[in-house]
């Protein structure tokens, strides 16, 4: 029986077949195992190419119709109250705001020996016939704005009174809004011209009632104690012969009809004046007496001080 061989895997030879290589001692069981191990092919590597990408052509939409929202309303600007007076009227009052601050002011230069009795009489009467002139086209003008004033108000209240019941109407389903919808537009066009009309007789009559407008408060405050201290005066220019009790006398009154307007014009701004200077001497005596300090008087001082100079600013 022919002995069974094997190749020794590290010198090569040929052996009997026992655990280990009779020449080189080499482990013969491995090289069997290795022999009985299938023999693998060498993996092929396969190169992944990326794939084409096939970009397609857009697809052109058609943009959705963009529909406007319904218009607002269109809300007219409320023109201004000055731009709502007639011209006439506004010259009409100029004219006798003028007058009536030359008058105060000839009694001044009366008071200062500026002018003699002759000539203060005659230019007084002018500025008096004018002042009653103008004064009796205003009255007119009031009375007719007035009335006016009333009838297109109390048609306004009715406009107003029918629209909210036709509302009314359709809210509890007499009538269909189709209707309201029809008969609302000349309701409101009326309502919206009566207004206007309503508010521009407003404007005439404020203007009618406003003697002294465009005319600052400091310069009222002076024509107010220019004709304080003509009416003080009075009882001394009549003793001392400059002017005649007749004279004196008219004087006087116009004097004090004078201060009257006067005073419903400036009367709140002198109240805060003189309790602004009520306070500043209540603060000096504080300051006097220990109190405060000098910090807290100066800062109090200037404080009530940048008030009082702003009241007739």
């Amino acid at each position: 029986m022919e002995e069974e061989t094997v190749t020794c895997a590290n010198c090569g030879r040929e052996v009997p077949k026992t655990l280990y290589c009779i020449y080189c001692g080499s482990a013969l069981f491995k090289t069997e195992k290795e022999l009985q191990k299938p023999s693998s092919a060498p993996e092929e590597k396969v190169e992944l190419k990326p794939e084409p990408i096939t970009i397609e052509p857009a697809i052109e939409r058609p943009e959705p119709e963009v529909v406007p929202p319904p218009p607002e309303p269109q809300v007219k600007p409320k023109p201004a109250k000055e731009a709502m007076v007639d011209p006439e009227i506004a010259e009409l009052m100029d004219a006798l705001r003028k007058n009536y601050i030359w008058k105060v002011r000839l009694c001044g230069v009366l008071c200062d020996d500026g002018v003699s009795e002759a000539v203060f009489t005659n230019l007084f009467e002018e500025y008096v016939n004018k002042i009653n002139q103008l004064s009796q086209v205003r009255n007119e003008k009031i009375a007719y704005y007035r009335e006016e004033h009333e009838k297109k108000k109390a048609e306004l209240d009715e406009t107003k009174r029918r629209f909210e019941e036709l509302k009314v109407r359709a809210a509890v389903g007499q009538i269909s809004n189709t209707e309201l919808a029809a008969q609302a537009p000349e309701l409101e066009e009326k309502i919206n011209r009566l207004t206007l009309e309503t508010e521009r007789l407003d404007a005439q009559l404020a203007r009618l009632n406003d003697l002294m407008r465009d005319t600052p408060p400091k310069e009222i405050f002076e024509l107010e104690k220019t004709a304080r201290r003509c009416l003080d005066s009075l009882d001394l220019m009549i003793t001392n012969g400059k002017i005649s009790s007749k004279v004196g006398n008219k004087l006087r009154k116009d004097l004090e009809a004078a201060l009257n307007v006067f005073d419903g014009i400036i009367g709140d701004k002198k109240q805060r004046e003189k309790e602004l200077k009520d306070q500043l001497a209540t603060l000096e005596a504080r300051y006097k007496v220990g109190e405060i300090n000098i910090s807290e008087f100066e800062a109090q001082k200037r404080r009530i001080n940048a008030e009082l100079e702003q009241i007739w600013a």
